[in-house]
């Protein structure tokens, strides 16, 4: 135990890395974590209205659809066709942008609808507010292709007909529920990315304190004086990797604390405390990985420059896969792919999972232990790394 108690006290000699890691990059998690989830029903809010100058220089029924159509989203402003006029609308602020429906563009509209030609385009002339001349943009195009696609699927069927259907659709009202989200529900959001963002702080922390710790248990002139104590160098590495493992416990339990505690999780430790006991099993699961990354670097040689920069981009990388900054959902396809390459990504399913089940019952019992199984499956692997290294640094010596 000796060697253990050496490994403690040469983590507690780089406070000043504990502090940083540990209490910096923590309160940066909280920070953040308070945008995410919040408490209380939120008000609801319209849906925003741009006004638009509409030129009408078709005067067929399909510009008379489109302007009635988007009366319905937007406030329709008179304004005489003329260049002074309508710009002067736009240097004003009268209207946030100018639609003009081109002279022939309905005809031209049913015609390459049904033809498979490019379909005309409206011009639109923006103000000082760009985004509502983009939305006004944006909602008068979307409704020209439905028009035409409707047109598409009434081939023989006359203008009159397609933009009667047009307007039956419009007419037809969403049905909307109103579904209010519970103090413990955004609880247990705000702990799930809380422990997420945390595979950053669990990865650069540990990586940093217990590869300083390896590194310098491996120095040779510390490694002769190990060989010349009456202790097996494999109770030697034993010793050194449980006072690693009792350091990344502590950082666990300390997330864990901080977490629990900033998110207002602590009403579910009696109503879902199985649920928060498997998030917390599987971040300590996940913390396996950065110890054998410590080991395995600390094998190949490398110091605290080294291990510092390592850890910081290794962890960010990992925790952006694991999609703490950004949702994997808002991200491509060959992204998402690579992202279950990383352990980060099982974690934050693992503890999404868990903290997200009414119940803990088997389903969940074997989708967390899926996830930490091929958690453990990278962490033996870095470690096996570390093995070879070690192992080839034995026989050059």
């Amino acid at each position: 135990m000796n060697i253990c108690k050496r490994a403690l006290t040469i983590a507690l000699r780089h406070l000043l890395y504990l502090i940083i890691y540990i209490g910096f990059l923590s309160s940066m998690g909280v920070v953040l974590m308070g945008e995410v989830g919040g408490s209380g029903a939120r008000e609801a809010t319209e849906v925003p209205r741009a006004r638009i100058a509409l030129v009408d220089r078709d005067g067929s029924a399909v510009a008379q659809s489109l302007e009635e159509m988007l009366s319905q989203t937007d406030e329709l402003i008179t304004v005489a066709d003329e260049p002074l006029a309508l710009q002067d609308a736009l240097a004003t602020g009268k209207a946030d942008a100018v639609l003009i429906i081109p002279a022939g563009f309905g005809d031209a509209l049913l015609e390459t609808a049904r033809t498979g030609g490019d379909l005309p385009e409206l011009e639109v002339a923006t103000g000082s507010d760009m985004q509502a001349a983009a939305l006004a943009s944006q909602r008068a195009s979307r409704t020209a292709s439905l028009i035409a696609s409707r047109a598409a699927l009434m081939p023989h069927a006359s203008a009159e007909q397609v933009l009667n259907g047009m307007r039956a659709l419009s007419d037809i009202a969403p049905a909307v529920d109103t579904i209010e989200t519970t103090e413990e529900s955004t609880a247990a959001s705000r702990l799930a990315f809380y422990l997420t963002f945390s595979s950053y702080t669990v990865t650069a922390t540990i990586v940093v304190v217990a590869g300083v710790v390896l590194s310098t248990l491996n120095k040779p002139d510390v490694r002769r004086r190990q060989l010349a104590a009456p202790v097996s160098s494999w109770r030697m590495g034993f010793e050194s990797i449980a006072g690693c493992a009792v350091l990344a416990l502590g950082v666990c339990a300390w997330v864990a604390l901080v977490g629990i505690g900033a998110s207002g999780a602590g009403a579910l430790l009696s109503s879902a405390g199985a649920q928060v006991a498997l998030a917390i099993a599987s971040l300590c699961a996940f913390a396996l990985v950065p110890l054998s990354l410590a080991y395995t670097l600390a094998q190949c040689g490398f110091r605290e420059e080294a291990l510092n920069a390592i850890a910081n981009l290794g962890g960010m990388v990992m925790s952006f896969l694991g999609g703490a900054w950004v949702p994997l959902s808002l991200m491509g396809a060959s992204v998402q792919a690579v992202a279950r390459f990383t352990p980060t990504f099982w974690m934050h399913d693992a503890v999404t999972c868990a903290l997200g089940a009414q119940e803990v019952n088997a389903h969940v019992l074997a989708t967390v232990g899926i996830d930490l199984g091929i958690i453990a499956l990278f962490a033996i692997a870095i470690a096996s790394a570390g093995l070879v290294a070690a192992r080839l640094r034995t026989t050059s010596d």
